[in-house]
């Protein structure tokens, strides 16, 4: 293994630690925040709205700045999004809170492509086992990340603080490793084609679909999570529990799942994806205990895993370079605009529907999804029939 792939994975533990700390405790700390409950989530909104503002631009200022400028300014916006944070608790601030969730959006853009610069620094043969290094990092950061949220919940006289200032720490502590590392140069690439609607296959729109969907749904649930076991009487300490399980799911199956999808095939196994996730789903209707919430969650993650490594797998084998690259950017840039719009209405839905609206218009769209997967394989099968 490089020794740039071993910097990347402990830059991506530190990075998806910090971030377990926000999936665990922004919406409660939005909702005490806010001017009204159902603000809850914007802080999220807007986290996830940089992100897809840079996602499409990313390319090119990676093709002009290098990795490591990019990925030191990154590390530079989250830090400065953790410790924004710990001044919003303190001053009782919700635009500030807002801000920090902008910049923490900045540095998760740029976190991206760790995976990248990984694979660009090695041989061609060992690109995938540096891919896989830096997001196994996400695994560690799984078990790491929501006790470390809720270990410092309680260190100063104002709730959170401590979370958020370890999240800051996180974020400064990727910074040496960033700027000393030997991160490979990141070289322009030539222009991207138009892209056609015509060159839009099935495979290409249900890996988009696939990817798109499954964060969007994954998201909702996971997003209104902390805030309905709050609604429950539940402590932020358990929030945090059940989004370790949660994190677990999502990314402990990546050691697995690249073989089911080499034995199976990448639409079988994103279609697998999407009923796991909906049985998630339905475990949430069983009840509000706390195992529920844990098991439900943990479902939820692997069926996400499943949905976006098939998606992103049938994207990489699309022929064309050119369309491929295209595609990729476009599905990144659907993708995180999808969550974008989730983050900013999962707070609404929630404080006026409830906990089971939000599982239950889950459920009907992954039906949709299934649905129309459905119909486009019967078409593709009668088209290839008629040839």
């Amino acid at each position: 293994m490089s020794y740039a792939a071993i910097i990347l994975g402990l830059c991506q533990f530190l990075f998806m630690s910090a971030v377990a700390v926000g999936i665990a405790f922004n919406a409660l700390v939005g909702k005490a925040l806010a001017p009204t409950p159902d603000m809850a989530t914007l802080p999220l909104f807007f986290m996830m709205g940089s992100t897809a503002a840079l996602t499409l631009a990313m390319p090119g200022i990676l093709a002009k700045f290098g990795y490591r400028a990019v990925f030191i300014v990154g590390a530079l916006m989250g830090a400065l999004g953790g410790l924004f944070a710990v001044l919003a608790n303190l001053l009782h601030s919700f635009n500030l809170f807002c801000l920090a969730g902008f910049l923490m959006g900045l540095y998760q853009a740029s976190a991206m492509y760790y995976r990248f610069a990984a694979a660009d620094a090695v041989s061609a043969e060992h690109k995938s086992s540096a891919i896989a290094w830096v997001l196994n990092g996400g695994i560690l950061a799984a078990f790491v990340g929501p006790m470390i949220g809720s270990h410092s919940l309680h260190f100063f006289n104002v709730d959170y603080v401590g979370s958020y200032s370890a999240t800051a720490l996180l974020a400064f502590i990727a910074l040496p490793l960033l700027a000393f590392g030997p991160l490979a140069s990141r070289n322009a690439h030539a222009p991207l084609p138009k892209l056609s609607f015509k060159a839009i296959n099935f495979n290409a729109f249900s890996a988009i679909l696939f990817c798109t969907s499954g964060y969007a749904m994954m998201g909702m649930v996971m997003l209104a999570s902390p805030l309905a076991m709050s609604g429950c009487g539940y402590h932020p300490q358990d929030a945090a529990s059940v989004i370790q399980w949660h994190l677990l799911g999502m990314f402990v199956p990546s050691l697995v799942t690249g073989k089911l999808i080499a034995r199976f095939g990448a639409q079988k196994i994103a279609f697998a994806g999407v009923t796991i996730l909906l049985s998630g789903c339905a475990l949430a209707l069983l009840g509000t205990s706390l195992n529920i919430f844990h098991f439900s969650l943990l479902v939820v993650g692997v069926g996400w895993n499943f949905m976006y490594m098939g998606g992103s797998t049938l994207l990489a084998q699309i022929p064309d370079v050119g369309l491929r690259s295209r595609l990729q950017s476009i599905n990144e840039f659907i993708t995180f605009a999808a969550i974008t719009f989730i983050s900013g209405l999962t707070g609404w839905i929630y404080e006026s529907m409830g906990w089971l609206a939000i599982i239950y218009i889950a459920l009907i769209l992954l039906l949709a999804v299934i649905a129309t997967i459905l119909m486009g394989q019967y078409r593709q099968s009668n088209a290839l029939s008629s040839n």
